[in-house]
């Protein structure tokens, strides 16, 4: 798939932000019928690990992010269980990598990333999404799980993009 546009990116991102509860319940629905094992995998993923707003927050990501893919200049392929495990396999590697760096290269490691993604504009909107400040009273996500939640965001837009 050809990388998505940062106008595209954005597009979708504000329309999403406005749509009505029915409208977002619908594209679950949608999403049940057109993707159902990404649906199951947002739905499951940090069971553990997730508060339920945190978890609410990745399906929503989630939702997003299909959204932006359908957007793409070729229909995102419907997702098997071995696309998925083959994908998350890869990306918890990744993951293992960066824990491993040192906290003051760690954002420098996450910006080489992006450089060098196929969809650099779509992780950038979840980097960006995950970032909000931790401190701040509203924020949904505690700073320890940003990296699990980015992991599971990156591996559904690495399916996406096959």
């Amino acid at each position: 798939m050809n990388p998505i546009s940062v106008d595209i990116v954005e597009t979708t991102w504000n329309s999403i932000a406005e749509t009505s509860e029915d409208t977002a319940s619908e594209m679950v629905t949608r999403m049940g019928e057109q993707q159902p094992l990404i649906l199951a995998y947002l739905m499951e993923a940090g069971e553990d690990e997730l508060n339920q707003e945190e978890r609410e927050h990745l399906l929503y990501l989630g939702i997003v992010v299909w959204q932006i893919m359908l957007q793409g200049s070729t229909t995102p392929p419907m997702i098997n269980e071995e696309i998925l495990e083959g994908v998350e396999e890869l990306n918890i590697k990744m993951l293992e990598y960066v824990e491993g760096e040192p906290d003051s290269d760690f954002v420098d490691t996450i910006q080489k990333i992006i450089n060098s993604y196929n969809q650099p504009e779509v992780l950038r909107y979840i980097v960006e999404a995950l970032m909000e400040d931790p401190e701040e009273e509203e924020s949904i996500i505690r700073e320890e799980n940003i990296g699990l939640l980015f992991i599971y965001l990156k591996t559904v837009i690495d399916c996406f993009d096959k």
